[in-house]
């Protein structure tokens, strides 16, 4: 064992060699050296001088399994950077993007996202014996152009399981095959939108799912409030002039009574007694949240029936259509009342994601998207054994 320090450069390099019998990385037993090749390993810094382990290491014959090289206890594989080291560059990639990792550490920026790769596919490896009770579906786009993601989190756990490219049927189908039947029978319930290939696909691989399949109710109030919104337009475009008293007032019909101040209400009620259609459309939004606090699937339906005859006697299409949508989907919005499940754990998670992108200015490269989703959201073990 010897060191080497290098002033001008600021490197420390230590140098150590094997002793003792070689052993046969595959079976463990004794083997013959068959020679021997130089490998040099980043280590973490000594003060302001680059560390390197350097060494000799064995290849050694095996009778059985021919030549292999021996594994080092301070680095994995043909990783040329020690685990130690690795581990510094995960946790500041959990901070920082790989450019600024890559410019803090003096490296290149392939041999960063090198290092967050072979971080993910350790973490995934590991990643075994997990219980999926609850799951959430959703959609994520990557960049301009409809460039989509289908995102499958455990919303017991908050993590992102899955990640796949896309949002067609084909897309979840390849999620539901890597479950074993084992797996698939644990699922209790699980949280989407209305999205039709979402639907068919769960409905094909998941046993039971017609009972399991609960649609968001946040879907559901979007679907309303767009309603209310596409009402106000409506009303501006037909009165002209005389509606100029809705201008600039969208966030009043968009937001929930109760989360308005004293003064915002009051504004509001002036408005729906102006403007009597909008204020029935709005209302029939309020109403509806009734639906998500029946005890039982018996009172919820009737709830239903009763507000969906509400609607239908406005005669406002916005508000009817958006009904009619509820209404053939109504099977699993009922499923919520025995098994309440959202997706806002997965709606949390898009907003990390979303922060991924702006850190990093976007991606170009899907896979290299997919690997940060799961870097930062998957709830990995990811660092390397020491």
């Amino acid at each position: 064992m010897g060191v080497r320090v290098d002033r001008e450069e600021k490197v420390v390099e230590t140098t150590v060699s094997h002793e003792g019998i070689a052993h046969c990385p595959e079976c463990s037993q004794p083997g013959s050296i068959h020679d021997h090749r130089e490998r040099r390993w980043r280590h973490l810094d000594l003060y302001e001088f680059r560390a390197y382990v350097i060494a000799r290491v064995p290849r050694v014959s095996c009778s059985e399994h021919g030549v292999h090289q021996l594994s080092v206890p301070w680095a994995e594989g043909n990783s040329s950077f020690t685990a130690l080291f690795e581990r510094l560059v995960i946790s500041l990639l959990g901070e920082m993007t790989i450019s600024a990792t890559a410019n803090a550490l003096e490296l290149s920026w392939s041999a960063v996202d090198t290092i967050m790769r072979r971080a993910v596919t350790r973490g995934l490896q590991r990643r075994t014996g997990r219980v999926l009770r609850r799951l959430g579906i959703d959609e994520k786009s990557v960049k301009k152009r409809h460039v989509y993601f289908t995102i499958v989190s455990d919303l017991e756990g908050g993590d992102v399981i899955w990640v796949g490219r896309g949002r067609k049927r084909e897309t979840l189908d390849a999620f539901w095959r890597s479950l074993s039947p084992e797996e698939l029978a644990g699922i209790e319930g699980v949280a989407m939108d209305m999205h039709d290939p979402y639907v068919r696909s769960t409905l094909a691989h998941l046993p039971g799912a017609e009972n399991k399949i609960v649609f968001d109710k946040y879907h559901v109030s979007a679907y309303l409030t767009r309603a209310v919104d596409q009402t106000r337009r409506a009303i501006m475009r037909e009165r002209g002039h005389e509606a100029s008293g809705l201008k600039r007032t969208r966030f009043l019909w968009l937001t929930s009574g109760q989360n308005l101040d004293e003064d915002r209400q009051e504004q509001l009620e002036g408005l729906r007694m102006k403007y009597v259609r909008l204020g029935i459309a709005w209302s029939n939004k309020e109403h509806f949240s009734e639906f998500w606090r029946s005890s039982t699937c018996e009172i919820a339906r009737t709830f239903f029936e009763h507000w969906f005859a509400d609607v239908e006697r406005t005669f406002n299409a916005p508000m009817i259509a958006a009904a009619r949508t509820i209404q053939r989907h109504l099977a699993n919005l009922l499923t919520y009342i025995t098994t309440p499940i959202t997706n806002a754990m997965a709606e949390g998670i898009n907003s990390r994601i979303q922060l991924i992108k702006f850190r990093s200015r976007g991606f170009r490269n899907p896979d290299r998207f997919e690997r940060a989703i799961m870097f930062h959201c998957g709830g990995l073990d990811m660092n390397p054994a020491t």
